[in-house]
């Protein structure tokens, strides 16, 4: 837990920094400066760079299951909770430029693995939880199985965010995030949550 008001505005900062501009172009002087303290009060809060992006990470982690639990309780349904979550997500890596992915791989092999690893698991179980919640609506087809959809559609989605797999001059990883979207709606929902889909989307576009 952050257990300061400055700590916490460091790190929301830095995040900021990191995913406009990239983890490795952005130094410790740098943040330091953007917050208008010294170096010596920024190493008093964190003690290197990494344990930095290792707070910025959890702290992005946290804001992501927040929003996803709240969208759960706000939503009318199944699908309605999965398009706010989905609007939530494309938005939120309209601000992530590629570089910031790809330095956290490279430079920071450890916390990708574990931070994403603990992203995947809580994101799993979002997924498969809202599968069995529009099963019980009548809104997706009764003959899923929550647990191996939801491994496949978080498994889908790590792939996308690998920018291997879909380079960033090609197509922005919003975009993308949109396609598989839909496309997992698209194999889930039966005649009648395709008609609730398609008056939801009417009423507000999933980008």
């Amino acid at each position: 837990m952050i257990d300061t008001k400055e700590k916490q505005k460091l790190i929301e900062k830095a995040g900021e920094l990191f995913m406009r501009i990239g983890i490795r172009s952005v130094s410790m002087d740098d943040i330091a400066r953007e917050l208008g303290i010294s170096k010596k009060t920024l190493y008093q809060m964190v003690e290197n760079k990494e344990e930095l992006v290792q707070l910025v990470l959890e702290e992005d982690t946290r804001q992501d299951l927040c929003i996803m639990v709240g969208n759960r309780h706000e939503a009318a349904d199944a699908i309605d909770e999965f398009l706010r979550n989905s609007r939530y997500f494309i938005r939120e890596m309209r601000k992530v430029s590629p570089t910031a992915m790809r330095d956290l791989r490279k430079y920071y092999p450890d916390i990708w693995h574990t931070q994403v690893k603990a992203h995947q698991d809580e994101f799993h179980k979002g997924v498969a939880a809202n599968l069995e919640r529009g099963m019980e609506e009548g809104l997706y087809r009764d003959d899923l199985d929550a647990e191996v959809i939801a491994n496949l559609y978080v498994g889908m989605t790590v792939m996308v965010i690998d920018r291997g797999v879909f380079p960033a001059q090609d197509r922005s990883l919003s975009d993308i995030l949109h396609q598989h979207s839909m496309y997992h709606f698209n194999g889930i929902v039966n005649q009648f949550g395709r008609d609730r889909l398609d008056h939801y989307l009417k009423q507000e576009d999933l980008s």
